[in-house]
């Protein structure tokens, strides 16, 4: 097969067609890029393109398939909306905390008519826009530019906090709802703003979905119709991806329902069974593990379980990727192991 070019071999995976190779991608990597680069988030968006030229320098240097356009910060939006952000510190995620004191007298006053204004007046938010139109401009006619924000659930755990959270599902799902409505708008609204600046693939991220942290019920309820309401509001995106964090094979077969075109998984969830139960109606991205192997193991380990993945797979619709973000202190070495064991695989 002649070699193609980093759409069409997303575009082949994604319709479930041969490709020369097996794509590959990074979940994020926005703390591992600022890490090397010795920038703070802060210095990072701060800068006149808002970071693209570090973002398409180190995704083309390690051949990723997709560019992340937003690498970094999937809840730090929520800014606009009070929840403070910690942002100055080299190597270090980006860390929201909660907006509301009193959630039960709070939430009731949520306006969803102010929310795309709120954004676009937060200047974090402006820093996000001008990297995914820097990084369109930079790469978008060579790969496809992924917006990588907090999904429905995620969003409302953060404007809580994850604690308290999950004791509103439990004593007041009357607001939870009004919450989760709210939360739908603000992600819909931010996913918007970044594919009028250039964004094709929508992934919302719903690390609070996790199969270590809500049931599969909890799941089904709670989180799908989000996920499904989210999808049914973008229609102007290319591709629908998804990432849940933790031990969350379970979810494969609800994800795959709800329209979800790439399941992005950690590494707790079992390939093989992930792909069976796709079943050919969704890719599965990942799962390389991001703590494990890739940021504390060598280049050879990273390479063979990379090479692991491509095996198991067996051309059945895989993106391979780390499960989750990678570590900020992941050795370069092991991260270029991944796209060499997409190469050599296909020898």
């Amino acid at each position: 097969m002649n070699t193609m070019t980093s759409k069409e071999r997303i575009d082949a995976v994604l319709a479930h067609q041969p490709t020369d190779r097996t794509p590959f991608c990074l979940v994020d990597g926005g703390a591992w890029m600022a890490k090397t680069e010795n920038l703070t988030y802060r210095q990072l968006y701060g800068m006149d393109d808002g970071g693209a030229s570090v973002i398409v320098k180190w995704t083309d240097k390690i051949e990723t398939d997709i560019v992340s356009a937003v690498s970094g910060v999937f809840t730090a939006c929520l800014s606009a909306f009070g929840s403070p952000i910690h942002i100055d510190r080299v190597g270090s995620p980006v860390d929201t905390g909660a907006a509301f004191k009193d959630p039960v007298e709070e939430i009731p006053l949520l306006d969803k008519s102010t929310i795309r204004e709120k954004l676009l007046a937060n200047e974090f938010v402006q820093g996000m826009i001008r990297q995914t139109k820097n990084v369109k401009e930079l790469a978008g006619d060579r790969k496809y530019l992924l917006g990588d924000i907090a999904g429905p659930f995620t969003m409302a755990s953060v404007l809580v906090g994850a604690q308290d959270f999950i004791m509103l599902i439990l004593d007041e799902p009357e607001l939870v709802d009004q919450l989760l409505d709210f939360t739908c708008s603000v992600s819909t609204e931010m996913f918007r703003l970044l594919h009028e600046n250039g964004c094709d693939i929508a992934m919302p991220a719903e690390p609070m979905a996790s199969g270590s942290m809500i049931s599969q019920a909890m799941f089904e309820d709670l989180v799908v119709p989000g996920l499904e309401k989210l999808k049914s509001m973008l229609p102007e995106y290319k591709y629908f991806f998804t990432h849940v964090c933790g031990a969350s094979g379970a979810r494969v077969k609800a994800l795959r329902d709800a329209g979800v075109k790439a399941f992005s998984c950690d590494y707790l969830v079992d390939l093989d069974t992930a792909l069976a139960d796709a079943d050919g109606g969704m890719v599965i991205m990942g799962n390389i593990n991001p703590a494990g192997v890739l940021l504390s193991g060598t280049a050879e380990e990273t390479y063979a379980e990379a090479c692991e993945r491509i095996r198991t797979a067996a051309g059945r619709g895989q993106i391979l990727a780390p499960g989750c973000d990678m570590g900020a202190d992941t050795p370069l070495e092991n991260v270029m192991m991944m796209v060499k064991a997409c190469k050599d695989m296909a020898k």
